[in-house]
């Protein structure tokens, strides 16, 4: 019984000194719009002049050679031969055999980025092989052809 009464008054002691600072915060004076005040609460007095203090100028650059223009240049934007455009891997056929091709081609590229050796030599014959199915599908243009998975599937 003597703890509950201890808890009971030691809540109302709590309860009368916060509404008691919550009565004080509210009977100060509002800060006014467009005051500003520092660190310690005091206010800071704004100036309403339209220019700074600071001045600041910048000085041109000349420059020492006369600028030039661009030249248009003339030449042509070479186009891939067809051979180079089946043979080239910068673009892949949507189609799910060249897609997977691609894929395996780069992964026998990263197995072979260390140089080719005794060990890695049939990641190298097998990377030919599939460079020879890549033109011979059309991976690098259009595609394959129904007749082309029989025709250019690699016979072991």
């Amino acid at each position: 019984m003597l703890h509950l009464s201890l808890c009971l008054l030691i809540s109302l002691a709590l309860f009368s000194v916060s509404s008691a600072s919550l009565a004080n915060e509210q009977t100060s004076n509002p800060l006014p719009l467009g005051s500003m005040l520092d660190d310690k609460g005091r206010p800071i007095i704004h100036s309403n002049k339209s220019y700074t203090d600071l001045q600041f100028s910048v000085q041109k650059a000349k420059s020492k050679t006369p600028a030039q223009p661009l030249k248009a240049s003339s030449k042509k934007p070479k186009t891939t031969s067809r051979k180079q455009q089946l043979a080239s891997r910068s673009s892949v056929a949507n189609s799910p055999s060249c897609r997977w091709l691609n894929s395996r081609m780069s992964s026998l590229e990263r197995q072979l980025a260390v140089g080719v050796n005794v060990r890695n030599l049939h990641y190298q014959q097998e990377l030919d092989i599939r460079q020879g199915e890549w033109e011979c599908m059309k991976c690098g243009a259009e595609g394959p052809a129904q007749a082309d998975h029989a025709t250019c599937q690699y016979r072991r």
